[in-house]
């Protein structure tokens, strides 16, 4: 008797329910590896910034601390029956632990976000906005780590 992998049904193979978890999860990846590069470009669009065009650069390390966040709160709907919040740094914090501390690290400068945005004139304090770009900077790290480390062993080899 075929087994399920071997059966087909027209000209496709069935799956077997661990092989379409294994290409559920690697699409996973290969979709959060994707936006973290594009958190990635951000930031360093954001640091090339910061000497001709400081609120420019806020912008573009806040668009980058956004997405960052976005891959953690999209990681954890995946398991969830009930949906996050859309804002993701109130996602952040039900996440709870080093995510709800990211989200509360974040407040001064959400805030900071949305003094410029009221005032066309302000620049971006100095020291918040690298404070910005080197938190931004680590838990982009973090992030990957994290992407890595969740996925079972055999897989790890996979993600390199």
């Amino acid at each position: 008797m075929a087994t399920t992998a071997s059966r087909t049904r027209g000209s496709a193979p069935l799956l077997s329910a661990d092989s379409r978890s294994v290409r559920l999860r690697l699409a996973h990846l290969d979709q959060d590896q994707a936006d973290l590069e594009r958190a990635r470009d951000l930031l360093r669009h954001g640091e090339a910034a910061i000497a001709d065009d400081p609120r420019e650069a806020f912008e573009l390390i806040h668009r980058a601390a956004l997405r960052g966040a976005g891959i953690i709160v999209a990681r954890a709907n995946r398991d969830r029956r009930r949906r996050l919040p859309l804002n993701v740094w109130t996602a952040l914090e039900r996440i709870g632990g080093e995510d709800a501390e990211r989200a509360s690290d974040l407040a001064p400068l959400v805030a900071e976000r949305s003094r410029l945005d009221r005032d066309a004139s302000a620049v971006p304090d100095p020291v918040l906005l690298q404070s910005h770009l080197e938190q931004t900077a680590l838990h982009l790290r973090s992030v990957s780590e994290r992407l890595v480390s969740d996925l079972p062993s055999p897989m790890t080899a996979l993600a390199g």
